[in-house]
């Protein structure tokens, strides 16, 4: 990305998805910055950002637990060019101070500040993170750039740390980039003798300790050329990154610094060992930006005894290098769902996919997996979701791959009714939920994750009410091949409107209670709002003002 794609006129574009939430433009751009600069899920996202006004000057709460961090957001937008100085800085500075400490919190819980923010402290636990010592920090977020004023001001205060306008730019990732340094850089292996690897056709790999100094040498540190391709790059000043930094320093440390970093890795088009070096060409860190980076601040502490175990890959197949890309920075590399693609369950949905409604749908059970061109593709995640939703009436769970996969595996996908036909049915009643959502007059709560699941299980409270349903239900073959299955999805798609006339009425009734990212993850919540919108159906029905589902099956 470049620095000028954050400039007012560009920016709105990179938002407009997420104002479509109801959001401010500022919001929006914490939103997109929360997704693509600090590599949170939607849902996550979501739950990290307080949408109302009176936030008392805090836009977002993220915790990380890894870090005992408790991080304040604050999103400016400027639409005038300019630099930032440090009085937005001060300003957060004073802001983070009304969650330094218990009596702070609960000064904030029992004042003027919005629901959104209260309900927000509470469902994070704030109170009790920072009696057990978690550190606030401020994070500013800006699309402009910082000035000097700024940066002494950020630096002295030392729990501020600013996204503006140049970090956001060198960290973003475009995943489908090409991106890298194009050039050559040589590696010295008068030390070592390489191992090397063939490993598939045109792929071959060596893996070898190199020295520090030698990659604070490579091309493309500064400008983040280098790390284009590397889905963390660098996260700044955290905990792992100042124990890197310690360690660095002390030199004692040096030599068994291999035996506990987990290396770095290099994608290049061309890579040749010749005499005592190992010469690559246009190149690129896909794995290990935090390492260099840091190491490259520090670089005077370096010393010879300092090395990194490199693992460099040379390949021409841009497909296999975004796999290696991913799955290097993923600690789990082997996904639980990668795992299941060869059990017998998936094996056999997959095959009754090529058979069901004349091969026009696919069921990816792995990622990568070659589907066919002309073929509506369904992820056995999405499949999971749908079933775990709809049969299991677990919406609040969607959004926990562990239950898919692991936890639920076998009550989700190992049971006879679970077939091709009743996942592409449910595919099909998602695809209206997805047309007729727009109707939550809460936009926030209309393009949050765990929305549509929770409206499929509404759907199937009221197919199990529906007498002449049951073969929705139960027999989904019957339907996904007959002429019954447009005149079902219409029925659907007026039943979703009237549900969704009665949902907007309870969130108004609730006012600022309403706390959707907490009640949508929430069983009894759930269950709760479920029964009220049932309730609210069943008196329409009664009073003939709707049709039941399955007047639309009566042939």
């Amino acid at each position: 990305m470049q620095p000028e794609e954050l400039s007012y006129d560009n920016l709105k574009h990179l938002i407009s998805n997420f104002e479509n939430k109801g959001r401010s433009e500022a919001r929006s751009f914490l939103n997109w910055f929360l997704e693509n600069i600090f590599r949170l899920d939607a849902i996550e996202a979501d739950d990290c950002i307080c949408d109302k006004p009176n936030d008392r000057g805090i836009d977002g709460i993220f915790v990380d637990h890894n870090q005992n961090e408790v991080i304040i957001f604050q999103g400016k937008i400027r639409q005038k060019e300019s630099s930032i100085g440090d009085a937005p800085l001060r300003e957060l500075a004073g802001t983070i101070t009304q969650v330094e400490n218990a009596d702070a919190i609960e000064g904030l819980l029992e004042g003027g500040g919005n629901e959104d923010l209260k309900n927000l402290l509470v469902r994070l636990k704030i109170r009790e993170l920072i009696e057990n010592d978690f550190t606030v920090i401020g994070a500013f977020v800006s699309n402009q750039p910082l000035d000097q004023n700024g940066r002494e001001f950020a630096d002295s205060h030392g729990r501020i740390r600013v996204f503006d306008r140049l970090r956001i730019s060198g960290e973003y990732i475009d995943i489908q980039a090409e991106g890298g340094v194009d050039g050559d850089f040589s590696f010295d292996t008068s030390y070592v003798a390489p191992l090397e690897l063939q490993t598939g056709s045109g792929v071959c790999s060596f893996i070898l300790p190199v020295q520090a100094l030698e990659l604070v040498k490579m091309s493309g540190i500064e400008d983040g050329k280098l790390f284009s391709q590397n889905v963390r790059q660098s996260l700044g000043n955290t905990k792992v990154n100042r124990a890197m930094r310690e360690s660095v320093n002390d030199k004692g440390q040096h030599q068994y610094f291999p035996l506990y970093h987990n290396g770095v890795t290099i994608l290049c088009g061309k890579a040749k060992l010749e005499a005592d070096t190992l010469k690559i060409s246009n190149y690129v860190v896909v794995n290990g930006a935090q390492s260099i980076s840091t190491f490259k601040r520090v670089e005077g502490s370096l010393s010879e005894d300092l090395r990194v175990i490199a693992k460099i890959i040379e390949l021409n197949d841009s497909e296999l290098a975004k796999a290696i890309t991913v799955n290097s920075n993923n600690q789990n590399a082997i996904r639980s769902r990668d795992l299941k693609s060869t059990n017998a369950v998936q094996i056999r949905l997959a095959r009754e996919f090529e058979k069901t409604f004349e091969g026009k749908f696919d069921l990816e059970i792995k990622r990568g997996q070659d589907c066919r061109d002309d073929a509506e593709v369904i992820t056995n995640e999405e499949a999971g979701k749908l079933l775990l939703a709809f049969d299991l009436l677990e919406p609040e769970a969607c959004h926990l791959v562990s239950k898919l996969f692991e936890d639920k595996y076998s009550d989700i996908f190992a049971r006879p009714a679970v077939t091709a036909s009743r996942i592409i049915l449910l595919h099909l009643i998602m695809q209206r939920i997805h047309y007729e959502i727009d109707g939550i007059e809460y936009k926030a709560l209309s393009k949050y994750g765990l929305t549509r699941f929770f409206l499929l299980s509404v759907l199937r409270k009221i197919l199990q009410i529906d007498d002449g349903a049951t073969d929705v239900v139960k027999n989904p073959e019957k339907i996904i091949s007959s002429e019954t299955l447009e005149p079902l999805l219409e029925a659907i798609s007026t039943t979703l409107k009237s549900i969704i006339i009665d949902l907007n009425y309870e969130i108004k009734d609730r006012g600022d209670t309403f706390d959707y990212k907490d009640e949508l993850k929430n069983s009894s919540k759930v269950a709760e709002l479920r029964s009220e919108l049932l309730k609210s159906y069943e008196k329409e029905l009664a009073k003939s003002k709707i049709s039941p589902i399955s007047s639309s099956l009566e042939s």
